[in-house]
């Protein structure tokens, strides 16, 4: 059941573009007005695949089961059978019939509302159990880009970054009605905030760095977060990786640390930003469709695109202690207070990871998916 629900609850993710048409509580209104009509149609149809055909009458045989033809009557039609056609059957009387075959049938959309409407009675059976932590498509959108080849490209992008900047803002705004950002009280926000002096123009800064901005705790906890599971890989701490990372990402992750050599000990390190953290992209619905509110937290789902600019490094040693790395220019200096460490040499890294946190979890944001650059183009965030 919880299979079958997975698409349809992908599919109220993935029409977020339009953010007017998800909501918890329509689906729920929707589901309670359509249960009782729709079960007893599903009843209906399935008692009528799983009942038996009955036996027809000779009689009626007769007038269903064409003779066989004649070897000399197929080589005298000139008209060939489509390949298409299901191939005849024999019966024990030499008769031959056709069986047609019943294509696949699709569910409607009162009988996808019906799955919701067994999803949510099944969280009402079992408290225990979260029938809304599917995994998910990622929401977060994407990034723009400064430079174009051709003028087309250059409309084709100035309309995806302006829907893209709709999409944050209507995303900025259902996160504040919610209170979920981390770190921002606005509970106690005034009628005027709301529609006139702040939150309007607030709902346009989703790339903003100053720290009274509603996503500056946001981008704290990114960077700490992007410290603690590189620490981790490093280290070949699988607990730790398992709790930061999720979907897709998680996956690759640990494919890498199993790549790694066991014999050798690294030490990843962190020496600073080259550019401060940004939030590129936000992305926020309502993931918890319970008909009671979530015991801790909210019903929101969110997904940030995070810019990571940093300076780090990367030191391998072997089992004696040997320096594998290709060792930093003052290297007759040691890290950190460690005797014996060499420093290695530093690189700049510039990645985009996707972080995820499902608002009704008492838990960290995690790094569900990481995008490249395209190539050729320069991204301007």
């Amino acid at each position: 059941m919880l299979c079958a629900f997975k698409g349809r609850q992908l599919g109220l993710l993935a029409s977020y573009s339009r953010p007017w048409l998800v909501s918890g509580h329509t689906a729920q209104i929707s589901c309670r007005n359509h249960a009782t009509a729709v079960k007893q149609k599903a009843s209906a149809r399935l008692t009528a695949s799983t009942k038996a055909p009955a036996k027809p009458s000779p009689r009626a045989q007769s007038k269903t089961l064409k003779p066989a033809a004649s070897p000399s009557d197929a080589t005298s039609s000139t008209k060939k059978p489509s390949s298409e056609a299901p191939s005849p059957k024999k019966t024990g009387t030499g008769a031959t019939y056709v069986i047609k075959e019943n294509k696949d049938l699709q569910m409607s959309e009162e009988e996808q509302l019906a799955q919701v409407d067994q999803i949510l009675s099944m969280a009402r059976l079992f408290p225990t159990a979260d029938p809304w932590g599917q995994r998910v498509e990622t929401l977060a959108g994407p990034r723009a880009w400064k430079n174009y080849p051709t003028w087309g490209a250059v409309k084709d992008q100035f309309m995806q970054n302006r829907f893209n900047a709709a999409k944050n803002a209507t995303s900025m705004l259902l996160l504040a009605q919610a209170n979920a950002f981390p770190g921002v009280d606005l509970s106690e926000s005034k009628f005027y905030h709301r529609y006139f002096t702040q939150w309007p123009w607030r709902a346009f800064t989703v790339n903003s760095l100053s720290p009274k901005a509603w996503n500056a705790t946001l981008r704290q906890i990114a960077l700490e977060t992007y410290r603690d599971l590189n620490t981790a890989v490093a280290r070949h701490d699988d607990k730790t990786v398992k709790r930061l990372t999720t979907a897709g990402h998680q996956d690759s992750v640990l494919r890498t640390m199993r790549k790694a050599s066991p014999q050798l000990t690294y030490i990843w390190r962190l020496h600073k930003e080259v550019t401060p953290t940004r939030i590129v992209s936000i992305r926020g619905t309502e993931g918890y469709l319970g008909t009671d509110e979530p015991k801790f937290g909210n019903r929101m789902m969110v997904h940030a695109l995070v810019k990571f600019d940093t300076e780090q490094s990367l030191e391998i040693y072997d089992q004696r202690g040997k320096p594998l790395h290709t060792p930093a220019s003052d290297s007759g200096k040691t890290t950190s207070g460690l005797v014996g460490t060499v420093p290695a040499e530093r690189r700049r890294v510039t990645e985009y990871l996707v972080m995820e946190k499902r608002m009704w979890y008492d838990g960290p944001w995690t790094f569900r998916e990481q995008l490249w650059e395209t190539p050729g183009m320069t991204s301007a965030v």
